[in-house]
């Protein structure tokens, strides 16, 4: 704090002049440091708005591209899901296929066998209805 001298009628008027000259002069200074300061805080405030708007925008890409390589990854397995059960429905027919074969050559071997066991047992009818007949003529 400035101490002024006294004089007759107060305080000496060319001090006290420098010295509100001195405090106008700090006080000017210190109010354009404060709008510079000001100024500073709103461009701040801008690039942190921009910067945040920039991160979200990096977010949303990245987003959106991590959401294509997975749709990607589930098509490729979706694909390869279908060609597998393709694969093993096309296994499945083919064993159908012979197992139906073999059953149908089964079967034709049993009708062989039927045949052949009918005229067997036809022949051994006849035999033995020739050889009643032969009884019955001998006595």
């Amino acid at each position: 704090m400035n101490h002024f001298s006294i004089v007759s009628q107060g305080y000496n008027i060319s001090e006290v002049n420098e010295f509100v000259d001195e405090v106008i002069q700090k006080i000017e200074a210190l109010s354009q440091q404060n709008n510079a300061y000001l100024e500073q805080i709103q461009a701040l405030k801008k690039d942190s708005h921009r910067s945040i708007d920039i991160q979200v925008s990096n977010a949303l890409v990245a987003a959106m591209e991590t959401t294509d390589k997975m749709k990607e990854i589930a098509r490729s397995e979706a694909s390869l899901i279908v060609k597998e059960a393709r694969d093993n429905a096309s296994a499945i027919v083919e064993e159908a296929l012979i197992e139906a074969q073999k059953t149908r050559q089964e079967y034709e071997l049993l009708k062989k066998n039927c045949n052949v066991y009918r005229i067997k047992m036809e022949n051994l009818a006849k035999a033995q209805l020739e050889l009643c007949k032969d009884i019955n003529e001998e006595n």
